[in-house]
Parts: structure tokens; sequence; C-alpha cells
């Protein structure tokens, strides 16, 4: 009689196999282990009483290795899952050296051409006023972005004054007029003219009618964006006044006016020859009658007070007028020669004795 396939097994070498089951990494070697026993696993399935035949119908499992298949499916998903954690690792680091590749190059890029040089275009832009201490009183200057004067204004008794006359030039350089004039020397100038007729700024001297033209585009463009910069006296120092010789009893003529005018909420008034020339003006008044009050003022000044011709950088000449204290109480426009400013003085006297007062929309 045959010798049983299952005294043909052998204990340690089926605990081996059943090791070697456990550390298979892949069906085929499994299959191959399982191969070795199929005999006494045969047997033993022969021995199953009736019921349990039924199982042999799973051996289809090799066929139905569907499910068998399945299970490398699940191996597969514990070895997909390192290799999601593998890729995640590997990521991990290449993420690392391209932020560090970007944070370098932003790192060398941005001190050399964002930061520093966008300021400085900001500023060239922009354009400034700035805001100095002439003397006894204030005055501003604005520039282009390329350090070119535009503007450089007359002397204000007070800073106020002049922050109040940029707030003018900015409220008018769009909705006022500019004009080119050409004075009897053959230069040229452009002025920004309020609707009221008021001179709001007067520009330097140019040589050709196209450089003032060319001047006061720029003008428009920087006005209203110049930023406002105040500066130490001693980098715009004016040259010192000197006294203006008035005749105080020269007869008096008709033809003076003081022109009251309403500038946002502010009020100004303006002292006009009978040529329509301004020969004074003052601003920034809370209301007409505060205007009125400062108007009977100057009057008063004119007569006690004394006058004094400046020279601004541009090379122009203006006269203020002094209180009897030593207060500048009122500048005066600007001229290309002095004695223009001197006459312009004597005639503020002669004129005012004989003055109305006019109130305009």
């Amino acid at each position: 009689m045959a010798k049983s396939n299952l005294s043909k097994v052998d204990e340690k070498k089926l605990k081996a196999d059943i090791k070697a089951m456990k550390a298979a990494k892949s069906k085929e070697e499994v299959d191959k282990i399982l191969a070795k026993y199929e005999p006494a696993l045969a047997e033993i399935e022969g021995t199953k009483p009736a019921p349990a035949k039924a199982e042999p119908k799973k051996e289809p499992a090799k066929k139905a290795e569907p499910a068998k298949k399945a299970e490398p499916k699940k191996e597969e998903v514990k070895k997909a899952e390192p290799k999601k954690e593998e890729p995640k690792k590997a990521e991990a680091p290449k993420k690392e050296p391209a932020k560090k590749a970007p944070a370098k190059k932003a790192a060398a890029v941005a001190p050399v051409v964002a930061a520093a040089p966008a300021e400085k275009k900001g500023r060239q832009y922009n354009g400034k006023y700035e805001v100095f201490q002439s003397g006894d009183g204030w005055a501003y200057d604005l520039k282009a972005s390329n350090g070119e004067i535009l503007v450089s204004s007359e002397v204000y008794a007070s800073k106020d004054s002049v922050y109040a006359a940029i707030e003018a030039i900015k409220r008018n350089v769009e909705a006022g007029e500019i004009r080119i004039d050409d004075d009897k020397g053959g230069k040229h100038q452009f002025k920004l003219v309020a609707k009221n007729h008021r001179v709001i700024a007067i520009s330097a001297n140019y040589d050709t009618q196209a450089r003032a033209e060319k001047a006061a585009e720029s003008f428009k463009k920087f006005a209203l964006k110049a930023d406002i910069v105040e500066i130490e006296a001693s980098e715009a120092a004016s040259k010192e006044d000197t006294p203006i010789t008035i005749n105080k009893r020269a007869a008096a003529k008709t033809g003076g006016k003081f022109v009251i005018s309403k500038e946002g909420k502010k009020f100004a008034w303006q002292f006009k020859a009978s040529n329509g020339q301004i020969l004074c003006q003052g601003s920034n008044y809370n209301s007409q009658a505060t205007a009125e009050s400062a108007i009977q003022s100057f009057k008063e000044t004119v007569v006690d007070g004394s006058f004094k011709c400046a020279e601004d950088k541009m090379g122009r000449f203006f006269f203020k007028l002094y209180s009897q204290s030593g207060r500048v109480v009122c500048v005066g426009e600007s001229y290309p020669a002095k004695a223009s400013a001197e006459s312009a003085a004597q005639s503020i006297v002669t004129l005012i004795k004989k003055s109305e007062v006019e109130v305009v929309e």
C-alpha cells in the first residue's frame, strides 16, 4: 500500500515554508511554496465530510483568482501607501530648493531693481514744492523731476500763506488758464491765471517761446502731484532786502480798486491799478469780513509802514510792505526789473487813498 502524502510532510520544512510564505513579497513566491503541499492538501480535502466537498468548488479560487488577485491589490495598496508617502517626502525636498532659489533671487534683485530705484523714480516723477524761509517771510520753488525750477514764488508773510498759495495752484491748474507772455526785453514766461483773472503763479524767464511753452506743460504735469518739502533757509536764501524810497506826499490818483473774491471756502483780495495790473494781494481768509478787515489794516500800514525791495533766486524783483513793528504785511508781484517793483510800490501809495472795494462772486 502506498505511503500517505501527509506522512511525507516534514514538520521542520513546513514551519520553514510558512515563514517563507509570510516573508514572501509576491504571489508567485507563495504559489511556488504551496505547490510542494498540493498532494497533502488534496488528501486533507478528500477526508472532509460531504458538506465540505462543496469547498473544492472554491478551488476555482485558482480560476477565481480574481479574488486572490484582489489580495495583490491589497498588497499593492499597502505598497502604494509607502509610494504615496515617498513622493511626499521626495516632493518636500524638491519644493524646498525651489523656494530657496526664488528667495535668493528676490533678495538679490529687490534692493537693486525694485526698492531703491522705485523710490527715486517716484520722487523724480512727482517733482516737489520746496518751502523755505526767505528773509522775514516764506516762499516756495516748484521743481520738476530733473530739478528745474518751474515756478519761484513771491515771498509771503507766513508759512501758512505759502501752503495756501500752493493749494491755490492745485485748484486752478486745470480750472484756470496758462498764458505765455513776452516782455520788452524779448523774454518769455508763463502765468497761471484763475477764472477771476487773479495771477496765481509766474514762471522764470525763458529765451524762446518754445521753451516757455515746454516749461508750461511740465508745470501742468507736476503742479498737482508734487510733494511738499520744507528745506533749510540756507539752501534757498534770497538776497538782502533794500529800502525803497517812497514819496508819500505824492498826489492821490483815482483808479485803484480792491477786489474780494471767494476761493473754495476761503476768501482773497487783490489791489489793482486802473489798467488791471495786480499790485498786491492777500489770501486764505475765513470770511468776507475778515478779508475786509485785512484790507483796512493794509491801508493803514501803507501810510505808517515802509517798503523794501527783494530779489529772488531767479533774478526777479518784488516789494514787501513792513509794519512799524517790522512784520511783513504784504508782498507784491514779481517783476523782471528792480525799477518795476519800486514803481509798483509807489503806485500803491498814490492809488490807495481813493480806492474802492468790490466784491465778486
